[in-house]
């Protein structure tokens, strides 16, 4: 059994390969922290402002909803024009 089921990785494995993936190195080491507290930040306060503008639930849930793809892309294109300025 122990030779289908891999074998448990513990906290500090996981911890070295997010410190050590270079992926995180794109915005000069800032990327974590975009991705883990800026982008939910920037989703509640356009929650925030829908439901000012709008008084209703499903109608700013929708179109939180909806900004995940833009919000999600637009850190894309940041990381990826920091990556090109880098490059040159």
């Amino acid at each position: 059994m122990s030779e289908i089921m891999p074998s448990k990785r513990d906290f500090g494995d996981t911890v070295d390969d997010i410190i050590n993936n270079p992926a995180y190195e794109m915005l000069g080491g800032y990327h974590i922290f975009l991705r883990r507290m800026l982008i939910p930040f920037f989703l509640f306060i356009i929650a925030m402002l829908l439901w000012v503008w709008t008084q209703n639930q499903i109608i700013t849930a929708v179109l939180t909803g909806l900004m995940f793809g833009p919000v999600f892309g637009l850190e894309r294109l940041i990381a990826e024009r920091q990556i090109r300025k880098q490059s040159k």
